[in-house]
């Protein structure tokens, strides 16, 4: 049943922060994007290829235990309750939430991005302003890079390769946690699109910028509250994980696996309009943990899941959902036809196996190992070493993509 609200959201007043509490983020040594060479080839050659690159990477989950406390007194949950893996020693908090999500970008083209928006007399010689300083990836939506330029919050930009164009995003504040930032819809579009950043709490869950608005409207972002209760944690509030932009519309899961749907109204108010309540996003069956990743593919919204059932460090099954946009229901597919799905800790992506040369119907994905690549096979449900020596490499000579 797909619950229809529209009080879900608090709006706090608009937030400029100062020059004092724009402090840099911590240098990072990962790089992004970490997908396999032979695709980074491509993407090189077929910018329009970034359009097929969505969402900003996994989140991972387990499972909570009950407490011996709880046990004893007969106190067992409703519902059985999730909770988030930092990668790499993260502790939960505002600065280290930002710091685990930035990254270095490293691609083969960056040199062919266009010039900071300076007016020709300002402008900065395109080596000595951009090459020399780093970028750190925020986010990628509808084939705009979001990232931070120099590690500095009033270097927000939205880049745009394929077209060699960038946009300037509203500085944004570092005391508040930062999880990762998704378009509605593409800037070019007729009715424009709106920019959300989720932050992973409840106060303040949301930030909005409506992109192609007035001046004064522009020089913000709209920092909003969550007080809607999670369906399968009663008595919390929501806190969102994950998040996709889709026709004008936003897409997001929550830590305990809900979806919400978030619409602007005719008041400029973004609002929840739904709340998916009939399927829980998370795998079938038993496991002990697993990678969660929301996928844009065809015109579909995916949920991938890579499953680790008995040992954390192996994934042993990988399981695919298709998002029924009417109902706002999960439903479990068995093919994804042509397509092949790219899953990697900070990036995914699909292409048409028919136009790259891949094997059709898989899904590759990394795990622990960023130099190692596996591969799931829907049609014989078997996981593989990619890019081996027995393994079916792809025929380069008929890379055919069509821009």
């Amino acid at each position: 049943m797909v619950q229809k609200t529209s009080k879900m959201i608090k709006q706090k007043k608009n937030y400029v922060p100062s020059e004092k509490q724009a402090t840099p983020f911590s240098t990072p040594l990962s790089t992004w994007p970490n997908l396999p060479h032979q695709l980074i080839a491509q993407i090189a050659i077929h910018k329009n290829l970034m359009q097929n690159i969505t969402s900003f990477g996994c989140v991972i989950k387990t499972w909570r235990s009950t407490s011996r406390q709880c046990i004893a007194n007969g106190k067992y949950p409703k519902q059985p309750q999730l909770v988030e893996i930092i990668s790499a020693g993260k502790k939960r908090g505002a600065k280290n939430q930002e710091h685990a999500r930035s990254h270095t970008i490293v691609i083969p083209f960056h040199e062919e991005y266009p010039y900071p928006p300076y007016p020709p007399y300002k402008r900065k010689p395109y080596q000595k302003f951009f090459c020399s300083r780093p970028m750190y990836f925020k986010g990628h939506s509808h084939g705009h890079i979001l990232v931070i330029i120099n590690a500095r919050v009033d270097n927000f930009r939205m880049w745009e390769p394929a077209k060699r164009t960038a946009h300037c995003l509203p500085d944004w504040n570092p005391n508040f946690s930062f999880r990762t930032c998704t378009l509605s819809s593409s800037p070019r579009a007729i009715n424009g699109c709106n920019a959300m950043i989720i932050t992973g709490i409840d106060s303040p869950a949301f930030a909005f910028y409506r992109w192609g608005k007035s001046r004064s409207e522009r020089a913000f972002w709209s920092f909003q509250v969550c007080c809607v209760e999670e369906p399968y944690n009663p008595g919390e509030n929501m806190r969102f994980t994950n998040a996709i932009g889709f026709k004008g519309k936003f897409y997001v899961l929550t830590l305990q696996g809900s979806v919400v749907v978030i619409e602007e109204d005719v008041d400029s108010c973004f609002r929840i309009t739904a709340v998916g309540s009939r399927s829980r996003g998370v795998p079938t069956g038993v496991s002990r943990q697993f990678r969660e990743y929301l996928v844009e593919s065809d015109g579909e919204i995916l949920l991938v899941f890579l499953v680790s059932r008995k040992c954390i460090d192996v994934v042993d099954d990988v399981e695919v959902f298709r998002l029924d946009i009417d109902r706002v229901l999960w439903v479990k597919i068995e093919t994804i036809g042509d397509r092949v799905l790219f899953l990697e800790d900070k990036c995914c992506m699909w292409v048409d196996a028919r136009k790259l040369g891949c094997k059709k119907n898989c899904v590759y994905f990394t795990h622990h190992r960023v130099d190692e690549w596996l591969t799931f096979d829907l049609g014989s449900g078997e996981i593989s070493l990619a890019f081996g020596q027995d393994y079916v490499t792809w025929d380069i000579g008929r890379l055919n993509i069509i821009e």
